[in-house]
């Protein structure tokens, strides 16, 4: 659905105005309605209809204060509306006349009384001008009328707005398919800047506490050189020096766990690739995707499965664990060669124990949950015994 327009605030003069405006297009109106039942079939209604329709969406918004919700215009909603508008539109046109013979009236009384002629529509037995207490005695009449004729022209009005909100607002399956794909949109834009600050964590990691660890080891083994061998000092700096390595070297394994920067530099492949030569578990991968995958797959695919192969580590007891990545109706259509089209398909299995169950708060559903924010979907086979089989399906979009 198109975002809904700005909701004017309706008074009883633009209810007026609009309910007067609206009145006098029912013959427009009873025009466009059978030329939208003739094409019923189509899914949308021709042009002269559509600019009707969307005129009175325009009048009923501004000046009976309706909230289009901005649900689609279909021929049935074109056809249903325009229909219930040529009954309002009479009711308004009776209403108009009648404010419009009155008002005649008075304007006839008021030319009797100051010119002392006969005017057939006041007194047609009377050759005279109206007197002054008949003047006099009409006036609150008159006045009664006219307000009744104004409450009828505003109930016009609520009824114009009532048969906008009744064919334009959206039905309940539309509501629904709005909020799924706001709730995809914001949840995919959560992930991107989940991803995003986790790279710029990793850059910090690289670039700042990684480069201070270096140093500090680095002047660790100047202060080493400057003391006398085999002295106790020697041998805590020596220790100094070898914690200062081991640091480093943890921060560098962080730093890749958080975001590896060759995912954006070379690709999925030789991640995946010294992601199974780390993981505790002999794992072996098989990769059958052609080139390099869409950015957004690529990252997806790489948390899946290092959560999938610390899971495997952590709870499985497997002995070995296989990892399968192919393209499905791969189709080359950006520059760099990536597909822009097929489907990933991405197998995580192992001989462990099984059981496996994606429990919510637990790594198994926060990973559909992200395979899911990238349109995709996440499937797990763990019988008790196992074998463990894990299948991820992301499209190339």
């Amino acid at each position: 659905m198109k975002p809904a327009p700005p909701v004017w605030r309706s008074t009883p003069a633009r209810i007026l105005w609009g309910a007067a405006l609206g009145a006098l297009t029912w013959p427009l109106d009873l025009a466009c309605a059978v030329v939208a039942l003739v094409g019923a079939r189509r899914p949308t209604p021709p042009g002269p209809v559509r600019a009707l329709v969307a005129w009175h969406r325009r009048r009923t918004a501004r000046f009976l204060g309706w909230a289009d919700d901005g649900a689609p215009l279909t021929t049935r909603r074109a056809a249903g509306y325009l229909l219930a508008r040529v009954g309002v539109g009479l009711v308004g046109t009776l209403v108009l006349g009648l404010l419009a013979y009155g008002l005649f009236a008075a304007v006839a009384g008021l030319l009797s009384w100051l010119f002392d002629i006969r005017v057939t529509v006041v007194d047609p037995e009377s050759s005279e001008g109206l007197t002054t207490g008949a003047l006099l005695a009409m006036v609150p009449v008159g006045l009664v009328l006219l307000y009744l004729d104004l409450m009828g022209l505003v109930g016009v009005g609520l009824l114009d707005r009532a048969a906008a909100a009744r064919w334009f607002s959206p039905s309940r399956s539309e509501r629904l398919e709005a909020q799924v794909e706001s709730l995809t949109v914001s949840r995919a834009d959560l992930l991107a800047a989940l991803d995003a600050e986790r790279g710029r964590i990793e850059r910090d990691l690289h670039d700042g506490v990684q480069q201070r660890a270096v140093a500090v080891g680095l002047l660790v083994n100047r202060a080493r050189r400057a003391v006398a061998p085999g002295s106790s000092g020697a041998l805590l700096l020596e220790q100094a020096g070898r914690e200062a390595e081991r640091l480093v070297t943890d921060l560098r394994d962080v730093a890749w766990r958080v975001r590896p920067t060759t995912l954006d530099t070379h690709g999925l492949e030789p991640v995946l690739r010294e992601l199974v030569a780390h993981a505790a578990v002999p794992t072996v991968l098989d990769w059958g995707a052609a080139g390099r995958l869409p950015s957004g797959v690529e990252t997806t695919v790489y948390y899946v499965v290092a959560e999938a192969l610390t899971n495997v580590a952590k709870h499985s007891g497997a002995g070995e664990a296989r990892v399968l990545v192919s393209v499905a109706g791969q189709a080359v259509g950006s520059d760099d060669g990536r597909p822009d089209g097929g489907v990933v398909h991405v197998v995580i299995s192992d001989d462990g124990v099984g059981g496996a169950v994606a429990r919510p708060g637990h790594g198994l559903a926060g990973l559909a949950g992200r395979v899911a924010a990238a349109g995709g979907a996440l499937g797990v086979v763990s019988p008790v015994g196992g074998p463990t089989r894990i299948e991820v399906t992301l499209p190339c979009a």
